[in-house]
């Protein structure tokens, strides 16, 4: 899939530059492992790298080799790109040969959008970038950031954040005395090195010590889905009901995609009473989704039986990285009892596949009529629905659980698990008849019980200690004016657009203020902005709504809380703007 989509972006990229310059150059893709933890990216290829195809020739590739051996990895646990990825040339006057040039900034920006589509594609978790020019591109050509080499800086694509630790080019000098005099590599999750490893090596500065990476605990800090594609959210919904009017599911079900839909998220749809559904297409579609919605109805005991065969033959089909941190919002409807029941089954089954609990609705209601006549009940599930919008569009973290690492705690007789053949075959190893009977008896655990206990008192130390800082925050936030409200939940992106946005509130015009984005960094002030790039406008009620995360702006404006004019580009982004 990976190298699929890395050939569609080179094609793309060279039809691109064909277009534009109205010449053919020779592209040069990435190369090594698609799937390392590590991206390099260089400057230009060489005349030799365009011959070859290779990254890095002779004393240059010498270097590189010699630094990456230093650190405990080896040439196949990274992945090599250029900045550029044709070669730079002209045609000498005198000889008439074509020779190497320095390449243009013109040049440079017309391949940073298909360099950070390749970012990406492989979602590294550290980028190293080779001299000044391809930290420059990966950065957008933005000459306000200086070239600090050793140190690491962080990027932002699509909302996604990469770590950038910016080398010189191995052909410098600087390289290597830089390496030597400085911790040059400190990487997320990079399991090569099992424990601490810092060696001291002799230079002419004297000793110094570089710390080579170290393997991190096995134990995930946090599990979020990360975006495949651009555009517009998507989520899959699969139903499990009998597709009838009176099914309750299926009003809750309709409802939910209803504010969805109203919210900008494309919804796909799986209905299970519908026969010769290719669970293979769904995990293919499952993909490129940002969250998928279970939807069941319980008549009697368990998630229904349509449901339960689709999530079997989920597992059976054995692909499980689809269903990588997808967020799962549950809708289990009982007709008389056990929603609870069903409601646990569902995710619990969704989190062994590999996917993340996110919202539920879990209710016992007998027929359909009973919801669509009570305007609570509605309000409630639209709620619920703009909950579960948050979770994808913010990509928020989830905490992990021990399902995740496939943790069972059962007891079982060791004794049942062997065979005639086996149980032979240990008795004659262990020939002492008192250690017979201790085998006979021997209970076995998958799980150490006083760590699994210890863990959970942590995870409830930690729940307890993350609670305590939300009611903190929420002090501190009712204390506050409203440009400060948005200023202290503010979440830096150096992807969204510098602009104003004004805020007009109609009932209280005096309390009216002024958004400024510029970089990283939010400015609030009261007053009204003239020629901002959005102007909005509310009741002091809808603003309320949105700050104390009772609706969220996008779902106000649909609705006609929120009443906008200019550039709706930046109004749809806002809701991930801010941690309400």
């Amino acid at each position: 899939m990976i190298t699929q989509k890395l050939e569609l972006l080179m094609k793309e990229c060279s039809t691109h530059i064909t277009q534009v310059t109205k010449e053919i150059y020779s592209i040069l893709p990435g190369s090594g492992n698609d799937k390392a933890e590590i991206m390099v990216i260089g400057s230009t290829p060489s005349s030799k790298e365009e011959a070859t195809g290779i990254f890095l020739e002779g004393k240059q590739k010498e270097v590189w080799e010699s630094f990456v051996k230093e650190i405990g990895l080896s040439i196949e646990d990274f992945y090599y790109t250029y900045s550029v990825k044709y070669r730079p040339c002209k045609i000498n006057n005198i000889t008439g040969r074509m020779v190497s040039r320095a390449v243009t900034k013109e040049e440079m920006m017309l391949f940073s959008p298909f360099l950070l589509n390749e970012v990406e594609i492989i979602k590294p978790k550290l980028i190293i970038t080779l001299g000044n020019q391809a930290y420059s591109v990966i950065n957008g050509l933005d000459t306000k950031k200086g070239y600090t080499f050793g140190k690491k800086t962080i990027i932002v694509i699509e909302g996604n954040q990469y770590e950038v630790l910016s080398l010189p080019h191995p052909k410098d000098k600087s390289f290597q005395e830089m390496i030597k005099k400085e911790i040059v590599l400190e990487t997320m999750n990079i399991n090569k090195v099992n424990e601490t490893n810092i060696q001291t090596i002799e230079t002419d500065l004297g000793k110094q010590e570089i710390i080579l990476p170290i393997k991190k605990s096995a134990r995930p800090h946090g599990i979020r889905r990360k975006r495949k594609t651009k555009g517009k959210r998507k989520v899959m919904l699969v139903y499990g009901g009998n597709g009838l009017a009176d099914d309750p599911t299926y009003v809750v079900a309709e409802r939910v995609s209803m504010v969805l839909n109203e919210l900008n998220i494309t919804i796909k749809r799986v209905d299970l009473f519908k026969k010769n559904q290719d669970v293979g297409l769904f995990l293919d579609e499952l993909d490129e989704v940002d969250g998928v919605i279970l939807a069941t109805t319980v008549k009697w005991y368990g998630i229904g039986g349509k449901m339960q065969e689709f999530l079997d033959q989920c597992w059976e089909k054995g692909r499980l990285s689809p269903f990588e941190g997808a967020y799962l919002f549950s809708i289990v409807i009982s007709i008389q009892s056990y929603e609870r029941d069903a409601l646990s089954h569902m995710i619990k089954s969704w989190e062994i596949l590999g996917g993340v609990e996110g919202v539920n609705i879990c209710a016992s209601i007998e027929h359909s009529a009973d919801i669509e006549t009570n305007n609570d009940l509605l309000e409630a599930i639209d709620k619920k629905a703009e909950d579960f919008y948050r979770i994808i569009s913010q990509e928020r973290i989830i905490l992990p659980t021990s399902i995740h690492d496939n943790r069972i705690l059962l007891k079982v007789p060791v004794n049942n698990l062997l065979g005639n053949e086996e149980r032979e075959l240990m008795q004659q190893i262990i020939g002492d008849e008192k250690q017979k009977e201790e085998l006979e008896n021997q209970k076995s655990f998958i799980g150490n019980y006083d760590d699994f206990i210890e863990q959970q008192q942590q995870d409830i130390e930690n729940l307890a200690g993350l609670f305590k800082q939300r009611l903190a925050s929420q002090k501190k936030t009712d204390s506050k004016t409203y440009p400060e409200i948005f200023e202290y939940k503010y979440k830096p992106d150096k992807s969204f657009a510098d602009c104003k946005i004004s805020w007009e509130i109609i009932d209280s015009l005096a309390e009216s203020f002024i958004l400024n984005f510029k970089g990283a960094t939010l400015k609030a002030n009261y007053g009204q902005a003239q020629g901002g790039e959005v102007s909005m406008s509310s009741k002091s009620t809808t603003l309320q709504k949105v700050v104390e995360g009772k609706i969220s702006i996008q779902r106000a404006f649909m609705t006609g809380e929120i009443k906008a004019k200019g550039d709706f580009t930046l109004l749809y982004r806002m809701d991930r703007l801010f941690a309400f």
